[in-house]
């Protein structure tokens, strides 16, 4: 083929990319545009639950690459998913007191279920799909890559200062995703994460 051809020759399509990183991006885009979604509408907490929902399915169901297990099937340890679950919430609950600060509205129950419907739906996405699709380049890659990803789509959210917060815990919560083999740990550190904010 010639340069001339080349030059000519059609731009590989999104339909030549994996499924997987098609709903990778797909996901990261939906997530990007909650800001604009939520001032169009009338209906903000109804926007958001059906965000996450979607989000959340396509992280928790899609087909990836990689397992929330051992090679050979077997999980983690107890004493292990423990031990990960113990530092992470440490982690967090630590910030918390050291951050300090003033809790943005009252703890309601419809505000807990939203804050979980997000970290459970983040996590799936974030640390299952996101994480298993860069698990070929290895763990180092896998949890540095899902935390930038997951720092990068609060931007739009929360403004360029809360990165570097949203980078690091994106890492511990990759850490996590690694140490225990599971999305679901993270999960739950997440979930408490969110509980600290307007606690």
């Amino acid at each position: 083929m010639s340069s001339a051809d080349a030059a000519l020759a059609p731009a590989p399509s999104v339909a030549r990319l994996p499924a997987a990183v098609v709903a990778l991006i797909g996901g990261c885009v939906l997530l990007v545009l909650r800001p604009p979604l939520l001032r169009a509408t009338s209906a903000p907490v109804a926007v958001l639950v059906a965000v996450f929902a979607l989000v959340g399915a396509v992280g928790a169901w899609w087909p990836a690459p990689g397992r929330d297990q051992r090679p050979g099937g077997e999980y983690r340890p107890a004493a292990t998913v423990g031990l990960a679950l113990l530092v992470g919430v440490g982690a967090f609950g630590a910030g918390r007191l050291i951050g300090g600060g003033h809790s943005p509205g009252t703890l309601t129950l419809h505000l807990f279920v939203l804050n979980s419907l997000a970290a459970v739906a983040e996590e799936a996405f974030f640390r299952r799909l996101c994480y298993g699709i860069l698990g070929s380049g290895g763990a180092a890659w896998a949890t540095a890559g899902s935390a930038l990803l997951f720092a990068l789509v609060h931007l739009t959210t929360y403004g360029a200062w809360v990165l570097p917060i949203d980078v690091a815990a994106g890492l511990i919560l990759g850490w996590q995703r690694w140490a225990t083999g599971s999305w679901r740990v993270p999960a739950v550190t997440h979930v408490l994460a969110n509980l600290f904010v307007v606690l």
